[in-house]
């Protein structure tokens, strides 16, 4: 059994010179790879991208920063999107707070995202910075897919991990669980339960030591596991099957 990226972004620029030999790479040594859009126009290509590569599914999404540049009134076309059967979650999609933006824009495009999850009966893919409570409290008053979702890249306290899970979401884990500072989210996944947990890079961002300040890619995603595993204590063959289950109860 190979690895698993459930988050990553290989659409954008920073792959345009050598696609071609990344997915190469991706092919060989990952099982599977979900390409996440970010808003319609990336969503469309993340349609038409994942029909020729056998390893890849995606999602549909309007992240929380580009709310604000997004027609409401294009909703439909984002939900005609999500119909297609290699598309496997709604995101990513929730809140932003970190940058200067309208809350409630942020808050009316997550609130249609949501509804099309729950129609169509496909997991969220959650983006929250600096808006975990508010997303929490939003997400605990809302009708949500029987699947709920995932938190990506998942980087706050225990107690915050604890209400997501609570409600029945998985979290997904990147590159930051492998930096030497970040003993407290080290310790949330030790806290979390094997059964909850996605494995993730955010690719090209957050890459795990040893690739810091470097371009990440999704075959680095190995270094998540191996930290996963070095915490949980448990062998990595184990491992990668337990999270290929998630995989597959989450998304499939």
């Amino acid at each position: 059994m190979k690895y698993i990226d459930t988050h990553c972004h290989l659409l954008f620029p920073y792959y345009d010179e050598d696609r071609e030999e990344v997915l190469q790479k991706v092919n060989d040594e990952l099982d599977l790879f979900i390409e996440i859009g970010g808003d319609l126009d990336n969503s469309q290509k993340v349609v038409d991208f994942i029909k020729n590569q056998p390893k890849a599914f995606g999602t549909v999404g309007i992240h929380p920063t580009d709310s604000e540049g997004f027609d409401i009134n294009l909703i439909d076309k984002l939900e005609e999107l999500a119909k297609n059967d290699k598309i496997v979650g709604i995101g990513e999609t929730g809140l932003d707070f970190y940058w200067e933006t309208n809350k409630q824009t942020q808050y009316k495009v997550f609130d249609a995202q949501v509804s099309i999850a729950k129609k169509l009966n496909k997991p969220l893919v959650l983006h929250i910075r600096d808006a975990y409570n508010d997303a929490y409290e939003f997400l605990k008053k809302s009708s949500l897919p029987s699947k709920l979702g995932v938190v990506h890249c998942f980087s706050d306290t225990w107690e915050t991990a604890k209400k997501f899970l609570d409600l029945g979401f998985y979290l997904g884990f990147d590159g930051p669980i492998t930096y030497p500072k970040n003993t407290e989210l080290r310790k949330v996944v030790q806290q979390t339960p094997l059964e909850r947990i996605l494995p993730e890079t955010d690719s090209p961002f957050l890459p795990p030591v040893p690739f810091r300040g470097k371009r990440n890619m999704p075959i680095y995603v190995k270094y998540v596991y191996e930290k996963i595993a070095e915490i949980k204590k448990i062998d990595i063959e184990e491992l990668k099957s337990k999270l290929y289950f998630n995989t597959m109860s989450l998304f499939f």
